[in-house]
């Protein structure tokens, strides 16, 4: 950065489109962070997902931090969005992803368990991604061609409702 530039990038200014991410600007958030931890304490309750950090390991304690994060994030953004029925709904943000229409995250039931059976073995991309699909009525090709942050928080959310 050449002394006396006040920003990171001259192409990227604060209050411009993010070049990658297309819903966001550099510093603003159009949900505060209080209002993204209560959606997605009400997901979680929705959902019926056990939070309970005081019985989980060093790993997934971690593991859980950043997962939540990632999704508090996407809130913050306006990407993803709590239905009144609790359900996760994620827009895709990402210029290099292949879609950008938004993917609901349905509650799991046995038939989307059931979307692994016909993957080969050792094949366990395709089967998490045959699963996702499920769960969201999409194909998964759809996770196929997510970028970036896009399959990322569509990971997040998946590994939420799945443990």
């Amino acid at each position: 950065m050449p002394f006396g530039t006040p920003y990171p990038s001259p192409r990227f200014r604060p209050g411009e489109r993010h070049p990658i991410n297309r819903a966001t600007t550099m510093n603003e958030n159009p949900v505060a962070l209080e209002v993204a931890e209560a959606e997605f304490d009400r997901f979680a309750d929705e959902m019926d997902l056990d939070l309970d950090t005081s019985q989980m390991d060093a790993e997934d304690l971690a593991q859980f931090g950043k997962q939540k994060r990632r999704i508090l994030r996407a809130i913050e953004r306006g990407n993803l969005v709590i239905s009144e029925k609790g359900e996760a709904v994620y827009t895709p943000c990402n210029a290099r992803s292949k879609s950008s229409d938004p993917v609901t995250f349905h509650e799991r039931t046995g038939a989307s368990l059931m979307a692994m059976d016909g993957k080969k073995k050792n094949y366990d991309v395709a089967k998490t991604y045959a699963v996702m699909a499920e769960m969201c009525k999409v194909h998964p090709n759809v996770f196929a061609g997510l970028a970036g942050s896009d399959v990322k928080i569509c990971e997040a959310i998946f590994a939420l409702l799945m443990d």
